[in-house]
């Protein structure tokens, strides 16, 4: 069933013993938008925490890892934040598969999954939407509160660069510098500041690009033995897809990524003309239209990986009219 902000801040009205859940592989929204409701439905006086993620880095562990449940916590109302589906579950959230009472997402691949499902395609992060609801619930917005939403928006809106940015945004992060947090220093650290680790990802991602079909199409491939070499973590390689897009001509940018476990992680970015989410549908994933995601299977090796990502992103590049 769909709901609307309203609908959506009734139903948290009427719940507790609320438990919120975040998707693999967790990036600024979906921890910023679950540290935001967590610390929302707390100010309303009801019991609400947030399913520890293993897979949290250093860089948004913060919003979350202070909302942990205790091993005896019950929960009685399960909510997802930025999850577009039901297999972005962590290991530790299968047994609420089909047991979502409310969704809050942002991605035009949620089918609707929850037993309520607020899905705002518009919205330029899930955290805009969580604002959005936490207001309809009259929570007051702290600092705490502000800050988990503008990590969230700036995130997912790559500091208000990408096309996704709306006005709506802009209003939310507003809200949020008005509440007293330091968006500047926030943008800094998120975007400014890099690991040596990173800086010698980049080195290697920008050293063994590859340009496709006349320039239009960018890939790097990051290596398992580089990435292992160097250090990097999850933290040091997030929003590194972005820089294939960067290059000057290039319309579809194309990074696949070497998983410990053998699978190969594929990231999409795209300016206006190209879908990034169709090129990634193909291969059982989705996400926006400008910047989506997959994950290969550890039966393709990443040479057979690189050349199904090429020729799938060259059949959407084609089927956009360009």
């Amino acid at each position: 069933m769909t709901v609307d902000i309203g609908g959506a801040a009734a139903a948290l009205q009427a719940a507790d013993d609320v438990l919120i859940l975040t998707h693999r592989r967790p990036d600024g929204d979906t921890t910023g938008c679950a540290g935001a409701l967590c610390r929302g439905l707390r100010q309303l006086g009801k019991t609400a925490y947030i399913l520890p993620n293993a897979e949290v880095t250093k860089r948004y562990a913060p919003m979350i890892t202070e909302c942990y449940p205790p091993k005896d916590f019950s929960p009685q109302y399960i909510i997802t934040t930025d999850i577009a589906e039901e297999k972005l579950f962590t290991d530790n959230a299968e047994e609420y598969k089909g047991r979502v009472d409310l969704v809050i997402d942002h991605h035009r691949s949620n089918i609707g999954y929850g037993r309520q499902n607020l899905i705002q395609t518009g919205a330029g992060g899930c955290a805009e939407v969580v604002y959005d609801v936490l207001a309809a619930l009259g929570v007051r917005l702290t600092q705490d509160i502000a800050g988990c939403v503008y990590v969230g928006l700036s995130t997912d809106t790559g500091c208000f660069k990408f096309s996704n940015t709306t006005a709506h945004s802009h209003e939310v992060a507003a809200a949020c510098l008005a509440a007293g947090i330091d968006g500047g220093e926030i943008n800094r650290a998120l975007f400014e500041t890099k690991s040596r680790p990173r800086f010698e990802m980049e080195r290697i991602l920008f050293d063994t690009m590859e340009f496709l079909h006349s320039g239009r199409i960018a890939l790097a491939v990051l290596r398992r033995a580089d990435i292992d070499r160097t250090g990097a973590d999850m933290d040091d390689l997030d929003s590194i897809a972005s820089l294939t897009r960067q290059i000057e001509g290039v319309q579809v940018g194309l990074t696949l990524t070497e998983n410990k476990d053998g699978t190969t992680k594929l990231s999409v970015r795209t300016t206006k003309e190209v879908d990034a989410s169709a090129i990634c549908r193909k291969f059982g994933g989705g996400g926006h239209l400008r910047a989506a995601g997959a994950t290969l299977g550890a039966e393709l090796t990443t040479a057979q990986a690189r050349e199904a990502v090429i020729r799938a992103a060259e059949e959407v590049y084609e089927q956009s009219g360009i």
